[in-house]
């Protein structure tokens, strides 16, 4: 698509522009995503992240554990897309549809996490991350860096990189490798989507 198309009203097209040309991180000043997550805010360094996408369809994996949701195709990769919901064991009073995929590139394997919503991008000072109080503990504290109070609101700050841990990247990888077929098939089915897009507008 070229820039002059873009629709700059649209907010997924303001976040990913923001990811694009937001100053890199410069002594202990960093930048964090910001989303929403079963009625929570959560934040995550934007250097752990690659780009952000709607959801899109995804395809279940038979034999895989309870938080992955199956696979989807981005530009041609194929991408594992983990539920953080589940990943959390978060329980939610009601259900939430999430509209975006946060992905994520951990040992040259790319991966998405599915979120309600992204909401922001912040920059901040490193010294304003504190570590997380009882109430947060809730979710497993390996996944949790700390937390960040502006005014009324509490943003738990997440590590990706912990969400993957290498044992859980060796037994993804074993998926990807034996569910190859049904990755192709998801790869052929968003090509020929792609190419009759293309018949139309031509």
């Amino acid at each position: 698509m070229d820039g002059k198309d873009v629709d700059k009203k649209d907010p997924d097209v303001q976040t990913h522009r923001r990811l694009q040309v937001a100053p890199e991180t410069e002594g202990k000043i960093i930048q964090l995503i910001v989303f929403n997550l079963g009625g929570e805010e959560f934040g995550a360094d934007i250097a752990q992240v690659r780009e952000i996408i709607r959801k899109g369809p995804i395809t279940p994996i038979p034999d895989s554990p309870d938080f992955i949701d199956g696979l989807t195709n981005v530009r041609g990769e194929i991408s594992v897309v983990i539920d953080l919901k589940k990943r959390f064991f978060m329980q939610t009073k009601k259900e939430i549809e999430e509209k975006h995929i946060i992905m994520t590139e951990q040992n040259k394997n790319l991966f998405g996490l599915k979120v309600d919503e992204v909401s922001e991008v912040l920059r901040i000072h490193e010294e304003e991350i504190k570590d997380a109080p009882e109430l947060v503990k809730r979710i497993d504290t390996t996944y949790v860096r700390g937390v960040l109070i502006l005014e009324n609101r509490l943003i738990i700050i997440i590590d990706f990189k912990k969400i993957l841990l290498e044992e859980e990247l060796v037994k993804l990888s074993e998926i990807r490798i034996k569910h190859r077929e049904a990755i192709e098939k998801v790869r052929e089915k968003t090509e020929e989507k792609e190419a009759n897009t293309k018949k139309i507008e031509v």
